[in-house]
């Protein structure tokens, strides 16, 4: 089995961010979150080696999981140009897989850039399926930037760690308070 890294390279600075800070946390033993590879079938290589044609051997999950704290973490890396993020950049499996990980008291959300405004979100899965439930009932078919709440917003440290534990630690109070119950 040969994995790709990502679907058309979306989100690569994002992903390799990630997976920087990530490795910044697990030497600190504060956690162990892994880019989770997505299984594909190399059907053609041409003369030089290079892989001309593949197939995703299945549909993937979400970019990354693990565990921070003891507490399980599932998220997928989302980059959008726009002053919202398009629903139609997150998959029905992908949503369907966070809230099976929701239902077994993991942390599932998205972590978004927002390169119009050049910063970071973490999206709550009770923000995304707000929006997702929505727009199945012919709302609006993005997550509005102006909609986001400042206390997920999450900061790239000096060192180019884009911290994102003191944001988890917010998300899972707000779950805890039940602070998403008005969405």
């Amino acid at each position: 089995m040969t994995t790709w890294k990502s679907f058309g390279h979306r989100g690569d600075v994002l992903e390799e961010l990630i997976i920087f800070t990530n490795e910044q946390y697990r030497k600190r033993n504060l956690g162990r979150i892994d880019k989770v590879p997505t299984p594909v079938t190399v059907t053609q290589i041409d003369n030089q080696g290079r892989i001309t044609k593949a197939f995703f051997e299945k549909k993937g999950t979400v970019d990354f999981n693990g565990l921070i704290q003891g507490i399980g973490v599932y998220f997928d890396a989302k980059e959008t140009e726009k002053k919202s993020l398009p629903l139609a950049n997150i998959h029905k499996h992908q949503i369907d897989y966070m809230v099976d990980m929701d239902k077994q008291n993991g942390l599932a959300f998205i972590l978004a850039h927002f390169k119009y405004y050049n910063e970071y979100y973490l999206i709550p899965l009770e923000v995304l399926l707000h929006y997702y439930n929505n727009s199945l009932k012919g709302g609006r078919k993005s997550i509005p930037y102006k909609a986001l709440n400042k206390d997920f917003l999450i900061v790239k440290s000096p060192n180019g760690v884009l911290d994102y534990l003191p944001v988890l630690n917010i998300y899972l109070n707000y779950k805890k308070n039940k602070k998403f119950k008005n969405l």
